[in-house]
């Protein structure tokens, strides 16, 4: 009789493991100092230029980040992937982006506010950080998030900065 609330209480908690590993994801700006810390290893100069992950939960925060950094002196980009507080991938690449991102709004706050705006998430969503408009007259930086790749779908862009909504286009 004593080992039934036992077995009880132990396939309640195993039935809760995949959601609780689901919800384990960090936001965009958990991993930073871990990625940073990184990146200046590899070059002093080293400035945050991307921050992105194909795999987002609705709520703004994934399994793992990547970030990308790039060096004026070394005229490289440095990826560093952070997977639960931990660097877990870093590449040497050729830079194809070069301007720093600065301080940013954080991934939860701007799922929020994209969904607030339409955005429907199948699945995972693909959210990418990084400055744009270099050619305009007002460049800055912005958050792309994706919520699906079918007919309909949409995709936002919100301010970087601020996490306000910017615009919305959707998939013909």
């Amino acid at each position: 009789m004593t080992l039934r609330p036992l077995i009880t209480l132990l396939l309640v908690a195993l039935v809760a493991l995949p959601l609780s590993a689901e919800a384990a994801g960090q936001t965009a700006k958990a991993g930073v100092a871990q990625a940073g810390a990184e990146a200046q290893k590899w070059q002093k100069d080293a400035v945050l230029v991307n921050v992105s992950t194909l795999q987002a939960n609705p709520d703004g925060t994934a399994a793992k980040w990547g970030y990308m950094y790039y060096s004026a002196k070394a005229k490289k980009g440095y990826t560093v992937d952070v997977k639960d507080g931990k660097v877990v991938e870093t590449l040497e690449v050729n830079p194809y982006i070069k301007d720093a991102v600065g301080e940013f709004a954080d991934s939860d706050k701007v799922m929020a506010e994209a969904k607030k705006n339409g955005l429907k998430v199948k699945g995972k969503a693909a959210m990418s950080l990084m400055m744009m408009g270099q050619a305009t007259k007002s460049p800055g930086t912005a958050w792309s998030v994706v919520g699906g790749y079918e007919k309909g779908d949409v995709s936002i862009l919100l301010d970087g900065k601020t996490g306000k909504f910017a615009s919305k286009s959707a998939i013909p």
